[in-house]
């Protein structure tokens, strides 16, 4: 029984393992396989005491709730436990909140999931759940066949909830398969010849018996591995559906401000102050800080929706980076830069924070792959460091983009355009062919007519803001006079009117100061905003509208310069935005003094107080109940008001502790015979001498004074000692827990309770017969 009982726990453990092959590519890091493996083996022991101990599903049930809580700390959050393995409160804070949160977040979060140490949780409830139940069923049911549907099943949530490119397919069902039938051979065979040996008159040959099932495991292993890959090599890849593909989850960023809106108070007051410093930027990268795609007349800002605009969404330390290009890894310090906006390169592939916030901050990442945009809804601030591995695509030239088309992506359209800008589009795209050559044209009207200032001290005056109204007075004016903010914006709206989908980009360095590596301060005054148009095979390709520099206005006004109209209805006329700049970014910072403090984490702090008192009370609930009623009666016979009923129930009290501890005590048996009994099977206990005591205490005709009573009850703890240090440790822990003699003092006042009701019953029923007899008697006379 012991070697089928390893065999079937092993065999459960391994399918469960392969099963769990398919979710490990929505990972990538061996986290997943220690929190995964580690409730294998711990739901697996539960299992094989449980079936030893012949535990109900209560039982096991709860046992695997708390094992969840004692080693969730070491498997899931080992670097928020103390030592390492010790669960806070913190923790189970997080565990249990996990087992609500981690089945949505398993199909929003892009993948893999390395580094978000709560997504940790999925595999070790799933390896608890699984080890626990399919190692109970083939251990337990008779039926051993149906100990198969638990890793059956955990093979399709864990493909469900993995990636559409799973890991090792052709392998995983070949395997799982094989081990599988082979097991199942293995146990029918060893079903069959247990029943010959007790049906035969002659014990048969278990040398031949074991090289049949043997032969049988090897052709049908053989057999199942070369089914199963040829199955699953057969099964098309466009066919598999799983629960992500189903499932956007965008992360709204309406109530944070476009940081396009803030530009002209970076170039103003933090042109000197570094706002961060980077390390390891290749020369002539760009620092991205956020792409915006929807403009409403007002603000450039981000949609969230659309095939070009992306969504964000949390990611871990590790991400799947769509394009080609050179590696680089950066590290960033953040200086006076606030909001939530993360400075990053290129595309990232691995993003992680560094310091005693990293853990909050790594939590609170979202990228949008699509527009290569980081967030921290945490919000930075000064001191924060944080790295990243990042691809940087090359950029194309324009005889590579000639013979490119534009990517079948949208962008939102613009709700409202100036007039203006629309006459400088027609004038600048005449003659344009190609939407390259459109684009081109369109950035050489601006960089050619336009003259460059960002309105600061010494300078020619010039408005900040991009929205409808200044961008109308950008082209309106007889110079066109702005920065980096209109002439970008302009852009974008004069491409969009195109037809092509555009966006504005708002980073640091460009293409003409360049910053190169070692550790770079990046100030306000290296502050950018440039145009993006998609192009197939190139991706998301960068133009810049902005005049150089040092084009700055003509001192004198010319001539105001004669330009066409389109006949277009006309607008009405528009206020003018204040120069005040627009309030800062809502930032989950916990610090502000203008937002009420967050007591989410009480609620989750009382939550898993109030189930883990729930589980102390279903787990312990009875043997407190029991020692409660145990030490109350002790208590009743110690302070007896006659002496001899205090010698007498100390004598009860050790007969008690002897049955508590699994002595056979006799019913109806004199003092001396329980004591005989006692010293035959616990010598070291003296109860015999004890029994003596009793009697003479009980039928003698002295008076017992209170030193005797004390000095007896003494001996009595002292025998009662010995006879606990004589039991092993299990079975002084039953005994502490399930105290027999309570067991049987409640049942007999039960028994006496039912008899005495009976008999009252009876009795009413006799008197009323009595009564209803006259009567009788009456009537018939």
């Amino acid at each position: 029984m012991t070697r089928r009982w390893a065999v079937d726990a092993a065999v459960m453990l391994a399918l469960c393992a392969v099963a769990l092959v398919p979710l490990s590519s929505a990972y990538g890091d061996v986290a997943f396989w220690v929190a995964g493996g580690g409730g294998l083996l711990v739901g697996a022991a539960i299992a094989v005491v449980a079936a030893v101990r012949r535990w109900a599903v209560i039982l096991v049930a709860a046992a695997l709730v708390v094992a969840y809580f004692l080693v969730g700390g070491a498997l899931v959050f080992p670097s928020r436990s103390l030592l390492g393995f010790v669960p806070t409160v913190d923790v189970l804070v997080s565990l249990a909140t996990g087992t609500v949160r981690v089945w949505k977040e398993s199909v929003t979060l892009p993948t893999p999931f390395a580094g978000v140490e709560t997504m940790s949780v999925l595999p070790l409830i799933l390896g608890l759940l699984a080890g626990s139940i399919a190692v109970s069923f083939a251990v337990r049911l008779r039926r051993f066949a149906l100990a198969l549907i638990v890793p059956g099943a955990l093979l399709l949530a864990s493909v469900a909830l993995s990636t559409f490119d799973s890991a090792f397919p052709v392998a995983v069902g070949a395997l799982f398969g094989a081990i599988a039938l082979g097991w199942a051979v293995w146990r029918s065979r060893l079903a069959a010849a247990e029943r010959h040996a007790a049906t035969a008159d002659v014990p048969s040959s278990s040398g031949t018996l074991g090289i049949v099932a043997a032969l049988t495991v090897v052709a049908v292993v053989g057999g199942a591995a070369t089914v199963g890959a040829a199955a699953s090599s057969l099964t098309p890849l466009a066919d598999r559906q799983v629960v992500r593909d189903r499932v956007v989850p965008p992360l709204e960023l309406h109530d944070y401000a476009s940081p396009l809106t803030a530009f002209r108070k970076y170039v103003k007051d933090d042109g000197e102050e570094p706002l961060f410093s980077v390390t390891g930027l290749p020369e002539g990268a760009r620092v991205r800080l956020a792409a915006l795609d929807l403009y409403d007349g007002m603000v450039y800002s981000v949609s969230g929706s659309g095939s070009g605009a992306g969504t964000f969404a949390r990611v871990g330390r590790r991400i799947a980076a769509p394009v080609q290009g050179s590696a680089a890894h950066v590290t960033v310090k953040v200086g006076t830069l606030s909001g939530v906006w993360l400075p990053t390169v290129g595309s990232l592939t691995a993003i992680g924070f560094n310091g005693t916030d990293a853990v909050d901050h790594d939590a609170a990442v979202h990228y949008n792959v699509a527009s290569s945009t980081a967030v921290v809804t945490t919000g930075v601030a000064e001191g924060d460091t944080y790295e990243f591995d990042a691809v940087l695509p090359a950029t194309p030239s324009d005889e590579q983009l000639a013979s490119a088309s534009i990517s079948n992506v949208t962008t939102p359209a613009p709700e409202r355009v100036p007039d203006d800008l629309l006459a400088a589009m027609d004038a600048a795209v005449s003659g344009a062919a190609t939407p390259l050559e459109q684009i081109r044209a369109v950035q050489a009207y601006l960089q050619t007519e336009g003259f460059f200032s960002h309105g600061l001290e010494g300078e020619v005056a010039s408005r900040s803001g991009h929205g409808l109204a200044r961008e109308g007075e950008l082209f309106s004016q007889p110079q066109m006079i702005g920065d980096d903010e209109q002439y970008a914006v302009a852009m974008a709206l004069m491409v969009s009117q195109l037809g092509l989908p555009v966006r504005v980009v708002m980073g640091f360095s460009g293409e003409n100061t360049g910053l190169s590596g070692g550790t770079v301060d990046v100030t306000g005054k290296q502050l950018h905003a440039w145009v993006e148009v998609p192009f197939d095979g190139y991706g998301w390709v960068p133009f810049w509208a902005t005049p150089a520099e040092d084009k700055v206005p003509q001192q004198q006004t010319p001539e105001k310069r004669q330009k066409p109209r389109v006949q277009v209805a006309q607008p009405p006329d528009q206020p003018q935005e204040p120069a005040e700049l627009p309030p800062a970014p809502p930032v989950e910072d916990a610090h502000s003094s203008d937002r009420p403090a967050d007591l989410g984490w009480l609620w989750g702090l009382l939550q898993v107080t109030g189930w883990s008192l729930a589980a102390v009370a279903l787990l312990f609930g009875p043997s407190i109940v029991l020692g409660a009623l145990r030490a109350r009666r002790r208590r009743g016979r110690a302070r007896a008001a006659d002496a001899v009923e205090r010698v007498g129930g100390g004598w009860a009290e050790l007969i008690d502790t002897a049955r508590d501890a699994g002595a056979p005590i006799r019913r109806g048996a004199t003092r001396r015979e329980q004591g005989a009994a006692l010293d035959e099977r616990f010598p070291e206990t003296g109860a015999g001498a004890l029994a003596v005591r009793a009697d003479a205490a009980v039928f003698g005709a002295g008076t017992i004074g209170p030193d005797e009573v004390e000095a007896y009850w003494a001996d009595v703890a002292s025998a009662s000692r010995g006879l606990g240090r004589s039991l092993s440790w299990r079975r002084r822990v039953r005994a502490r827990l399930f105290p027999t003699s309570v067991w049987v003092e409640v049942r007999a006042r039960l028994a006496l309770g039912r008899l005495v009701r009976g008999g009252l019953a009876r009795g009413r029923s006799l008197l009323g017969r009595v009564l209803r007899a006259p009567r009788k008697k009456e009537a018939g006379s």
